[in-house]
């Protein structure tokens, strides 16, 4: 289950660069670093050592992510591989603002089969194949389609594609909650808009009462919108289609004209004489835009990354289109450490992800083979649970790169957000927390002599974390 906790203010989220030394590989581009211009970006996480969404690094060392689970009330939380996320960056080539957006949060109505089912109103359905989109991920102790049952409480990342007359949510990320959410969440575009109400897909939505966010934007048909709303108001549907008591409304819009901007989702409405094409409701216009590869025919459902600068209207034009079938560039990448190191099946985690290097080719690790604790860069397929590694290259740990370590936590002092971490075997190491970092089944109050995972920077011996994470 995704960690998270309140924050008071979203100030407390920059960690100070002090604090953290020099840069982590980021900076803006694939696999780039160094200087950009402020721009935004929207599309699905594919990878780890900066935050990578689309096959794009950005530099997230400064900032934690947040997720607004009721209105108005932004929650610090960890990203997951398949989440669809929004950043801001700005002209260092840092991540100043990261929000996480899953498109449902609810119980799943029906299934209609092992890779569709129906969640308050939107067909959902599942992604196996990476020349269509990003490969579903599954957690919260689902493995796979076959988990699925009707009843279940879900978090669903996806994207909207076209299907006939209406749309369905392709999902990037499925993960079971553990209990049901106290607030619904479902993103999809308005239609039969009236003075009452409007519908999503399958799901109308009552807006009696409802907070219209931004202050003084209209709602018109069309419109990108994400809806919240008390689990306690769904009508299940019947005869009727379901329908919720919305709190809040946010009317998704885009930045001002001349933004830098990248977007990843499913060609639709491609027309070739006018090149232009749309991801979910942004129009892409990609005359004069280089394409990648450069043999790239596009066409309607590839899955691909949009980069430019946003027109007056709001459509993006742009200056490269990038296919993301697994292909041209890797399905995912980490880069990390080794923790829970399976001799055996080869399997570990890197940046809390699961990998499966069993069919992998491994570079560079001591006397070729790999170990718990060695800082390794990889690249892979998406399975269903994880990373299916290709290449596995160890290599020593770059100043300023998000590490992780396993032990004992001991010598706890609340006032001074520090403990001892005591591993299996080396030297003690000094953990400190801040007002941003993850705790995971364990508080601090809670922390002493508890077996945890802990991610996060080393400063002058210290590891500032990131997440602690007990593993007991």
């Amino acid at each position: 289950m995704r960690s998270r906790f309140t924050i008071a203010a979203l100030a407390a989220i920059a960690v100070a660069a002090s604090l953290l030394g020099a840069g982590c590989g980021g900076g803006v581009g694939s696999g780039g670093t160094g200087a950009a211009d402020a721009g935004i970006a929207a599309g699905t996480v594919s990878g780890f050592g900066s935050v990578i969404v689309d096959g794009q690094r950005f530099d997230d060392r400064l900032v934690a992510a947040v997720q607004e689970v009721a209105p108005g009330v932004d929650e610090v939380a960890e990203v997951r591989l398949g989440d669809r996320v929004e950043l801001e960056y700005d002209s260092g080539g840092l991540v100043s603002g990261l929000r996480i957006e899953a498109a449902l949060i609810g119980a799943i109505d029906s299934v209609a089969s092992p890779g569709q089912f129906n969640a308050l109103g939107q067909a959902v359905r599942v992604n196996g194949d990476a020349t269509k989109g990003p490969v579903t991920q599954f957690a919260g102790g689902l493995t796979g389609a076959a988990d699925l049952l009707a009843g279940q409480p879900v978090e669903v990342h996806g994207l909207l594609v076209p299907n006939g007359a209406g749309w369905t949510l392709q999902a990037t990320r499925i993960e079971r909650l553990a209990a049901p959410p106290a607030t619904l969440k479902v993103v999809g575009i308005v239609s039969g808009l009236n003075a009452g109400k409007f519908s999503i897909g399958g799901l109308d939505v009552i807006l009696a009462g409802a907070a219209i966010v931004p202050a003084g934007r209209m709602l018109a048909e069309g419109q990108l919108v994400a809806v919240l709303a008390p689990a306690a108001s769904l009508v299940p549907g019947g005869v009727l289609a379901p329908r919720m008591d919305a709190a809040q409304v946010r009317i998704k819009s885009s930045a001002a004209e001349g933004v830098e901007a990248s977007v990843g989702g499913s060609v639709a409405a491609l027309d070739a004489g006018a090149s232009t094409f749309r991801l979910g409701t942004q129009t892409i216009h990609y005359d004069g835009a280089r394409l990648s590869p450069a043999t790239l025919v596009l066409a309607n459902g590839q899955y691909v990354r949009a980069r430019g600068r946003l027109r007056a209207d709001g459509s993006l034009q742009a200056t490269s289109v990038t296919l993301r079938d697994g292909r041209n560039e890797a399905e995912a990448e980490l880069k990390g450490t080794v923790i829970g190191y399976d001799a055996l099946t080869k399997r570990f985690q890197v940046r809390g992800v699961d990998v499966d290097a069993s069919s992998a080719k491994i570079e560079g690790c001591p006397n070729g083979v790999l170990a718990e604790g060695l800082f390794v860069e990889i690249e892979g397929a998406l399975g269903a649970t994880g990373v299916l590694a290709k290449e596995v290259h160890c290599e020593d740990e770059p100043g300023g790169a998000t590490v992780g370590r396993k032990g004992t936590a001991g010598s706890v002092d609340i006032g001074a957000a520090s403990f001892v971490l005591t591993p299996g075997s080396g030297a003690p190491i000094t953990v400190r927390w801040t007002a941003t970092t993850l705790f995971s089944h364990t508080t601090p109050q809670t922390l002493a002599g508890r077996r945890v995972e802990v991610e996060g920077v080393l400063d002058a011996g210290v590891l500032v974390a990131r997440k602690v994470e007990a593993s007991d």
